[in-house]
């Protein structure tokens, strides 16, 4: 993660209105296992089983973190319906406390859902939503043509 300078992500229309970044949910990045598993896994709530919620269904497995690429073209992908992606700098994590889990670090590679995204969820612990201070740019896609 060192060497990516920004994430992107795809904003949701309360993200858009607020102009910060919004979890799903409030409290510990952490989930129980979900099946099928690889073994051996280690039951209980775990940051690693909620990664695997988080990047596998966000709305059925709501989590305290949000999905972020490092790719400005996965972000377009899934920006097609607002239009806007936050452009965020990674340097600004550390200041505002800010962990980040990189998907492939923490999930077998044949549980990954979407392995193009190279996803990594970022957890601001104890806070609603994300200091804006991390966002550098918001990123306006033009309308569709139809």
């Amino acid at each position: 993660m060192t060497d990516i300078a920004f994430l992107y992500r795809a904003l949701r229309l309360d993200e858009i209105n607020r102009r910060v970044l919004i979890p799903k949910s409030c409290g510990p990045f952490a989930a129980d296992p979900l099946l099928p598993q690889i073994l051996p896994f280690t039951l209980g709530k775990r940051p690693e089983h909620a990664a695997r919620a988080q990047q596998w269904d966000s709305d059925k497995y709501p989590t305290s973190g949000v999905s972020t690429t490092p790719h400005l073209r996965r972000a377009e992908y899934y920006a097609r319906n607002h239009r806007t992606i936050a452009k965020i700098a990674v340097e600004r994590f550390s200041k505002f406390g800010i962990q980040t889990f990189v998907v492939s670090e923490h999930v077998d590679p044949s549980l990954i859902s979407v392995p193009e995204d190279d996803e990594s969820i970022l957890v601001c612990p104890d806070r609603e939503c994300f200091p804006e201070e991390i966002i550098v740019e918001f990123l306006q896609l033009p309308s569709a043509v139809i």
